[in-house]
């Protein structure tokens, strides 16, 4: 009798990549329509040759759609930064770079905002990590830090969890 294996279902989407494939769709769509008809770029607004495309250059088609697309951000970041480390200023290759949120997604900062993006190479990219992380220790272990529990009511049972 053949083995039947069991694959599990793949994991559900996250609600901010919904969202922001969702915007894709219908705002983005839209500005990309209007913008062809007026035969305007859609992210610099300069004047297009053909409607045939609602980007002028190859960099604005990679800023507008960085709005929505994490690989779209990430390669205008490293061409905006001309492959080369904020941190220590060195140049490298594409492979060596990491694009990393200036202000941590964590700590409220913008997930595709290009002006919240900076590239970086992997050891300054690991050393800027591991400051965060451990500033972030610092923060939950500290006693007048840590978060008290609201008082419980009949409604919410034991459905609070620090965060």
């Amino acid at each position: 009798m053949p083995r039947r294996t069991v694959t599990a279902a793949p994991p559900p989407l996250p609600a901010r990549l919904l969202r922001d494939s969702a915007r894709w769709f219908t705002e983005g769509a839209r500005r990309k329509r209007e913008a062809r008809h007026a035969q305007r770029c859609v992210s610099c607004g300069s004047q297009l040759r053909s409607r045939r495309t609602p980007y002028c250059s190859r960099l604005c088609q990679w800023r507008f759609q960085g709005g929505y697309f994490w690989d779209a951000a990430r390669t205008y970041a490293i061409h905006r930064d001309r492959f080369t480390c904020r941190s220590c200023g060195h140049r490298f290759r594409v492979r060596a770079l990491e694009v990393d949120h200036i202000v941590e997604i964590a700590r409220g900062g913008p997930p595709l905002d290009p002006a919240n993006l900076q590239t970086l190479c992997r050891d300054c990219h690991r050393e800027k990590t591991r400051a965060f992380l451990r500033g972030r220790s610092r923060t939950r272990s500290s006693p007048e830090l840590t978060p008290t529990p609201p008082p419980a009511t009949a409604d919410d049972g034991d459905e609070w969890f620090p965060a």
